[in-house]
């Protein structure tokens, strides 16, 4: 086994465990957003590892692995944002966690309509 094929390995070995961790992380977390932070950092890292790994067991690819890798980036933090989004105007009942909710007045012209802010350990 060659230097580089060792490489490929762990680095492919190291994508593999970030993939893992994402999978348990969507399976095992209580909430919706807590489940896509998993599913947006952890495999974002382990896409990107894999496809390095990738890259750089085929070395005519790699310019085209690091691309992938670069719109991986850029693509999956807008899609979780936007999931997280649509989660939040879907479910009213989640509202209630929030100490203050930024996302509540969107879109309304009354500068007054503010939530209160409420003190730490209070709740209703």
């Amino acid at each position: 086994m060659t230097l580089q094929e060792t490489i490929v390995i762990i680095i492919a070995a190291i994508g593999v465990v970030f993939t893992i961790i994402s999978a348990v992380g969507i399976v095992r977390l209580p909430d919706v957003y807590a489940r896509m932070h998993a599913a947006a950092k952890a495999s974002t890292l382990g896409v990107s590892t894999i496809l390095l790994s990738a890259g750089i067991h085929f070395p005519d690819d790699f310019p085209l692995m690091i691309v992938i890798i670069f719109l991986f980036f850029v693509t999956a933090p807008v899609a979780t944002t936007t999931m997280a989004r649509a989660t939040y105007r879907i479910d009213p009942d989640r509202r209630f966690v929030l100490n203050y909710d930024d996302m509540a007045t969107m879109g309304q012209d009354k500068p007054n309509n503010q939530p209160r802010r409420r003190q730490a350990g209070k709740r209703k």
